[in-house]
């Protein structure tokens, strides 16, 4: 008995803590299509399931952000060019709800992630889905073209090769941590000197 009101106390617990949840904006709400003829990505309609999980995250009282690589001086372009959307015209055109856009302007998205405290990522790049896992947060990977693991296997081959090598060129030496925690949380420099 003593069991089953820890067990609820702690799924009590759990309900009032806030939970982010983040998706990824190109190939993973909206799909897209290379075009020979303009030699550019162009706008292919909606990822409905990826939409749905959304929709579903929402429902469940979750804070929901749009975190994309893109760069947000080019937003302007895109709602001019018929080929493309920008990403306020795509979610508004869906009637897909938000709590906020953010845009890391071609960066990866991991310090943006842990600024908002997401828990959930949802994403193709398998950049950014390495990194969230090796922060602790879980990753929704999208697949639509079936070339998943291929991408991700190059990643951890290229992640394996360059690192180090930038480092020593540049005359530093490689970095094993970069001194943060899930949900943007840095660690207690004496928890790192001490060995904790």
């Amino acid at each position: 008995m003593k069991l089953l009101f820890e067990n609820w106390r702690q799924y009590l617990k759990e309900q009032e803590e806030p939970v982010v949840v983040t998706f990824d904006f190109d190939d993973t709400l909206a799909l897209s299509d290379w075009d020979e003829e303009e030699g550019t990505w162009s706008h292919a309609g909606p990822h409905e399931s990826f939409i749905e999980k959304l929709q579903q995250h929402k429902n469940n009282g979750s804070t929901v952000y749009v975190v994309t690589s893109r760069n947000e001086k080019y937003e302007p372009h895109a709602l001019e060019n018929p080929n493309q959307k920008a990403v306020q015209e795509f979610l508004d055109e869906y009637g897909i709800a938000v709590d906020g856009v953010y845009f890391t302007n071609g960066r990866p998205k991991i310090e943006t992630l842990l600024q908002l405290g997401s828990t959930i990522h949802h994403d193709d790049d398998p950049g950014d889905i390495l990194d969230s896992r090796a922060n602790n947060i879980e990753a929704i990977i999208s697949d639509q073209y079936g070339d998943y693991n291929e991408l991700e296997a190059s990643e951890l081959q290229q992640r394996e090769q360059e690192p180090e090598e930038e480092l020593e060129e540049a005359g530093m030496p490689p970095v094993t941590s970069l001194n943060m925690q899930p949900n943007g949380k840095k660690e207690n420099d004496e928890d790192i000197y001490s060995g904790k």
